[in-house]
């Protein structure tokens, strides 16, 4: 009896150990699933994350193809811009030019003009002079006349008396 007893209080020891060690491997067990599932929490939180990054990224990228694209139409109206602008600046320089030409035969027909003028004037001062001389011509041929006029009265008067 004794070593049904001993082999089975050996059994019972090997039971407790196993339940132990069970116990040990079960505590093992929970905290490896615990973080197993902590490992997915955040895993799923990642990919959650990295999805939206993605979608985020996703639509800048729309953003910056958009952008790109209204960057060439705004680059094409610029070269427009800049070719009329350069016509603009020849046509500015041919006006310029036409400008000085006209303003060269402006300034000679203004420099006629003044000749012109001053000619005029002259011309209004000798005929102030003429019409000063035919006026005294004219006052001197009534003083000529009635001095004459009064020497045929004397003349007849003395052949009248003689």
């Amino acid at each position: 009896m004794f070593n049904f007893t001993k082999k089975h209080s050996k059994v019972r020891v090997d039971i407790v150990d196993i339940n132990e060690q069970f116990a040990g491997v079960r505590e093992k067990y929970d905290a490896a699933i615990k973080k197993i599932q902590r490992l997915e929490d955040e895993l799923n939180q990642k990919t959650y994350e990295l999805n939206q990054s993605n979608k985020a990224q996703s639509i800048m990228s729309e953003g910056v193809k958009k952008c790109v694209i209204s960057l060439h139409t705004v680059q094409n109206q610029l070269q427009a811009v800049a070719t009329h602008l350069d016509r603009s600046n020849k046509h500015i320089f041919e006006l310029i030019q036409k400008n000085k030409i006209l303003k060269s035969s402006g300034d000679e027909w203004f420099r006629r003009a003044i000749k012109l003028e001053f000619d005029v004037l002259m011309a209004k001062d000798g005929l102030k002079k003429i019409e000063h001389e035919r006026d005294l011509a004219l006052n001197t041929i009534e003083l000529l006349q009635a001095k004459l006029m009064s020497t045929d009265n004397e003349n007849s008067q003395s052949r009248n008396q003689g």
